[in-house]
């Protein structure tokens, strides 16, 4: 599903910096499990530093793993839900290899981004309007709705993280590695954070190179 909603983008006839924006989103939000108010705004009219995604909480770092130089996405965790850890919490996205790398869709945006400011949300379209999760699933609809019968079910953003945890199933992670990738309660994301680097990325680009 992954690589038809990619194919679907770019077939589009949105602009260039549209399709990258829905792309990187996408890939983030798969490869990271995240829930899309984690990334994106609530509205488009206002938004609350204190608990939405800004430019300054979304990184790109260099970083070494067993002496191999490789880059991670950074991301400082706000949203106020009741299973987490702290107040501001870093989750790493890993490179991997393949067509879902979400370094490489991030940068790609990153590079033909019209509207970026440190104290603004993460995402903003070409018109400088903050992405919303409701926007976000009208994209969804768009680009994949041709596939889907709505009387039998529908993808929404949620089913990227529900996607997540059934591809780790079926590459034989654990109960556990996947509840911890998921951050699906308190304790596992800390077993998260306990797993070391070299094996998160391993998880990462085994996702990578599938065909999805």
């Amino acid at each position: 599903m992954m690589k038809l909603f990619k194919q679907e983008i770019q077939d589009s006839s949105d602009c260039r910096e549209r399709k990258r924006l829905v792309w990187a989103i996408a890939a983030l939000l798969f490869m990271g499990a995240f829930r899309i108010h984690e990334l994106l705004a609530r509205t488009e009219n206002v938004f609350d530093p204190n608990f939405t995604l800004l430019t300054r909480d979304l990184q790109v770092k260099t970083v070494k793993i067993n002496n191999e130089t490789i880059k991670i996405i950074q991301v400082k965790l706000k949203s106020p839900k009741t299973d987490r850890i702290g107040v501001d919490t870093i989750v790493d996205v890993y490179e991997s290899s393949g067509p879902l790398c979400p370094v490489k869709a991030l940068l790609k945006w990153q590079a033909v981004a019209s509207h970026r400011t440190n104290n603004s949300p993460a995402f903003r379209d070409e018109q400088g309007k903050p992405l919303t999760g409701a926007r976000f699933n009208k994209y969804l609809k768009t680009y994949l709705g041709k596939y889907l019968d709505q009387k039998v079910g529908k993808i929404t953003s949620h089913s990227f993280r529900a996607g997540m945890a059934s591809l780790l199933g079926t590459l034989g992670f654990t109960d556990e590695e996947i509840q911890a990738v998921g951050r699906w309660s308190s304790r596992a994301f800390m077993n998260y954070i306990k797993l070391p680097r070299t094996h998160r990325l391993t998880m990462a680009r085994k996702i990578g190179k599938l065909s999805l």
